[in-house]
């Protein structure tokens, strides 16, 4: 190689490595953009949303339900319905999901807890037919809804020494979980199809929408600053993972569908292994399909006729309050 075409190539190298680190820059700063874009663009479609739903009435369902108002900490005013037992072992505090149903779509399972010695509070959560409330929370807020109906509960004399059981469905069991890992009152959790986090789900979704999965994954910390400016950064310490080891030997009962097409059964297999890693008193019940509210669809108003269903909820209850 002569003198002259060395002094040629040094300087081709040098600038193929200019271009190079010019496109690295590039692409760096357009995944940079795109993580940013992603939550901008999505999450509105959730947040600040609020949800008028078809409301049931108790009659219905062959129970008595008294309605009553509840109030947050932050002043909101909660709608609320309560039934009795003859002679209560306790109350059961019921929630619904994210947008649908109405809680009042629960009170077949407050006529199965009644039959069977059990009043319950069933709580429609802020921003929600005829609660109060601008917007939902994914959890992070609401959990201040069932610390309203703790509070109610704790000041009653019919229910004041008798044991609170919090039961919630998909965002509503979140919710539970996080509303026991604040308080101590609560004495069990029933979670049916429980997400482990906000963002977790998100990234979920994420995937199913084609996004690539670890596209998903470096997006979580923008998720997060997303939610920390639009809830306030404290709020990000209230997810069902988070919060499920704070329940120690308090009973918890982890329910899930193997194909659950809304939230993934890879949420519960990540919380019951927090909590199981976490000694929580924690047994489960998993339901091969897609069965989001566990419950056989064609027995959702009537939950007492899917015996296995019915059952895992009364077992559990008698097992831990008999």
């Amino acid at each position: 190689m002569t003198e002259s075409n060395t002094l040629e190539t040094v300087p081709q190298k040098k600038k193929r490595r200019k271009i190079l680190k010019i496109v690295l820059v590039g692409l760096l700063i357009l995944l940079l953009v795109t993580l940013i874009a992603i939550p901008l663009l999505v999450m509105p479609m959730f947040l600040g949303q609020r949800y008028e739903q078809e409301q049931y009435q108790a009659a219905d369902f062959a129970v008595e339900a008294e309605r009553i108002t509840l109030t947050s900490d932050d002043e909101l005013k909660l709608a609320a319905w309560r039934t009795v037992a003859e002679e209560p072992q306790g109350t059961v505090i019921i929630l619904s999901g994210i947008q649908n149903p109405s809680v009042t779509a629960f009170f077949g399972y407050a006529k199965l807890l009644a039959d069977n010695g059990w009043d319950s509070l069933l709580i429609e959560m802020r921003a929600r037919s005829e609660s109060e409330g601008d917007e939902i929370g994914l959890g992070m807020t609401e959990w201040l809804d069932v610390k309203a109906g703790v509070d109610f509960l704790e000041q009653d004399a019919r229910s004041n020494d008798l044991p609170i059981v919090a039961l919630g469905t998909s965002m509503g069991a979140g919710t539970v979980i996080i509303a026991a890992g604040e308080l101590e009152e609560i004495d069990a959790v029933i979670s049916l199809s429980a997400f482990s986090s906000w963002t977790d789900l998100f990234v979920h979704y994420m995937g199913e929408a084609g996004v690539p999965r670890p596209i998903g994954y470096l997006d979580v910390p923008f998720i997060q600053g997303y939610l920390g400016v639009h809830f306030g950064f404290s709020a990000l310490k209230y997810s069902p993972f988070k919060a499920i080891s704070k329940i120690g030997d308090r009973p918890v009962l982890l329910m899930h569908s193997t194909e659950d097409s809304q939230v993934p059964y890879s949420q519960y297999e990540k919380l019951l292994a927090e909590a199981k890693q976490s000694d929580v008193n924690v047994s489960s019940f998993v339901r091969q399909g897609d069965w989001h509210f566990l419950c056989y669809d064609d027995y959702l108003f009537e939950p007492a006729k899917d015996v296995e269903f019915s059952s895992t909820l009364l077992d559990f209850l008698n097992e831990n309050f008999s």
